[in-house]
């Protein structure tokens, strides 16, 4: 667990400094993309060679669903307070006494 912190906060830190070359920083999304496609894919096959999970499909069908929809809504609603928190534009202040 701590490899995956670790690996997340040296990637941002390079991300912030700009360390990466400018030849790679275009391809950083199609890199993140492939591999979170390839992420995926494995857990997609690890998940359908369980026969154990296979089988109770069915009868936790309903509540995957519901956690699955709950960590959605709830990312995207963390994502977008944090985004009008932290990268929103400083408010400018109006002087008084103009026309």
């Amino acid at each position: 667990m701590w490899s995956i912190i670790v690996a997340l906060l040296v990637g941002a830190f390079i991300g912030y400094f700009n360390l990466l070359p400018p030849s790679i920083t275009p391809l950083t999304n199609k890199f993140t993309t492939a591999g979170i496609v390839f992420l995926l894919f494995l857990m997609g096959g690890q998940i359908g060679s369980d026969k154990e999970i296979i089988a109770g499909l069915g009868q936790m069908g309903v509540q995957a669903v519901l956690y699955a929809l709950a960590a959605i809504i709830g990312s995207v609603f963390t994502v977008k307070i944090l985004e009008v928190v932290l990268f929103s534009p400083p408010k400018k202040k109006e002087r008084g006494g103009g026309r």
